[in-house]
């Protein structure tokens, strides 16, 4: 498995696809700091950085693809050599959260790294209370993307057509779901039931309304479990599906 997966993230890290994210994220984080260091410190921008942890949704589809992207080309060769679906699938979903943490380390680190060489160090109190919201943000937010890719992963594996399925995504995640929440409201005195619309709506545990004064360890648990649910649920499904596909 190990050797699979270091295989799969050399292709990843050779594939024009992971350079292009990796450089478009790093303008986005470079146009980021740009704007939170204008008449700012460093508290601020790590601060700042706390709010950002959507990325990590919004990137899940772009990472599925640089992974998967050949898919059809090596998958039946793959299999010719003996390789288990099992190994096949799960090497792939790896490789590919791999792959989203090193952006994540390099992007956020590099973020962190410019920004304490070139911003005013004003309140030594308040950026250590703003990197401890930053670690723990970071600590809820890994198992939802971990629960958004495992889907993605899957609905690469059922749907044939990339554009098809990554809309289906965006579309379900960030404008059908949303909607059905807030039908939902309708049954419970207008308001949606919070563990409802966490499960439907994973980013709205990423927000910052739900970063100010529930950074309790009980948002922690329910960021792990919404996460982990949904990674569940995407790769028994994906599984599934897989062994039971027609290679050709």
């Amino acid at each position: 498995m190990l050797n699979y997966i270091r295989a799969e993230l050399w292709k990843a890290l050779h594939s024009r696809l992971a350079w292009g994210l990796a450089l478009f994220l790093a303008a986005c984080a470079a146009l980021f700091g740009v704007g939170m260091g204008l008449e700012a410190d460093y508290a601020i921008l790590v601060s700042g950085a706390s709010v950002t942890m959507l990325t990590g949704m919004v990137a899940a589809p772009l990472l599925v693809q640089v992974v998967d992207g050949n898919r059809g080309a090596t998958l039946k060769n793959e299999l010719s050599f003996g390789l288990s679906r099992g190994r096949i699938y799960g090497g792939k979903l790896l490789a590919g959260l791999l792959l989203g943490l090193g952006l994540c380390a390099l992007l956020l680190g590099g973020l962190l790294g410019i920004g304490w060489f070139t911003l005013p160090h004003i309140d030594p109190a308040a950026e250590r209370t703003a990197l401890g919201v930053l670690g723990f943000s970071l600590l809820g937010a890994l198992p939802i993307w971990y629960g958004m890719l495992a889907l993605c992963h899957a609905m690469a594996v059922l749907i044939s057509g990339t554009a098809v399925w990554t809309t289906i995504y965006y579309l379900a995640f960030f404008v059908g779901q949303p909607i059905l929440v807030s039908l939902s409201s309708l049954l419970t005195g207008g308001q949606p039931a919070p563990l409802v619309e966490h499960i439907f709506m994973p980013y709205s545990l990423l927000m910052p309304p739900y970063l100010s004064g529930v950074l309790t360890w009980k948002h922690q648990l329910l960021c792990w479990a919404v996460g982990l649910g949904w990674g569940g649920v995407g790769t028994a499904a994906g599984l599934i599906c897989f062994f039971r596909k027609e290679i050709k």
